[in-house]
């Protein structure tokens, strides 16, 4: 299985990739995924305030 099949990435899909080399680490993160955590950084350091 490839990694793409199994991260569910098509062709073309735009992704982030972070590493961590000391520790072995190789971080794949989809738009999505990413668009999620930045929500939920900021929902969080504003108190919830989404604007």
């Amino acid at each position: 299985m490839t990694v793409r099949h199994w991260c569910h990435l098509q062709a073309g899909d735009r992704v982030l990739l972070a590493a961590a080399p000391d520790r072995g680490v190789l971080i794949v993160s989809t738009m999505s995924a990413l668009d999620s955590m930045v929500t939920a950084f900021h929902s969080a350091s504003t108190g919830g305030d989404a604007s």
